[in-house]
């Protein structure tokens, strides 16, 4: 009896990310390149005054991107910038070479006053994988894993004059 509710309770653990997700795959670390039509990458900023809160979201399919910048909700720039198809697939397999992947959520400690970051990719409009990670006091809380740096910054590389459009008058 007890190494069934052993079984019982460990598979309730491991599944229970997969449950709380409105989507995933399969196998929670499969990464279907070949079906992403559009992926979503979005970094929400601490809580600071409004001239140094910028929040920003990256809607990336293969022949564009959209950017939005905002402050607490009010837009500050859009911008489409044109991308190629090889551009898109270099994207689609940063996810893979970052091993963005759904992790075992983390709950957050009472911290406050962080970063959070979404990814999440699409096949039409049929949701692929979501995930999301809060960044407070040194710690990272969510279900999103891997080097969501590194897959940032290359999206970033991708948008002629990012900085400057972060800055409210352009």
């Amino acid at each position: 009896m007890k190494i069934i509710l052993s079984i019982l309770i460990s598979i309730i653990i491991i599944s229970s990310p997969l449950i709380s997700n409105k989507c995933f795959s399969k196998n929670k670390n499969a990464i279907p390149l070949d079906k992403i039509s559009k992926i979503i990458y979005r970094y929400y900023d601490s809580s600071v005054p409004p001239e140094y809160h910028r929040s920003y979201t990256f809607i990336i399919d293969k022949n564009k991107i959209n950017l939005t910048v905002d402050c607490y909700g009010d837009i500050l720039n859009e911008k489409e910038i044109i991308i190629d198809t090889n551009q898109f697939e270099l994207i689609k397999n940063s996810l893979v070479k970052n091993k963005i992947r759904l992790g075992i959520k983390i709950e957050s400690k009472d911290c406050t006053g962080g970063t959070s970051e979404k990814i999440e990719y699409y096949s039409n409009d049929k949701c692929l994988f979501s995930a999301s990670v809060y960044h407070c006091g040194n710690k990272d809380y969510g279900d999103l894993r891997g080097e969501i740096n590194n897959l940032a910054e290359e999206i970033k590389g991708l948008i002629p004059n990012f900085n400057e459009l972060l800055k409210r008058d352009n």
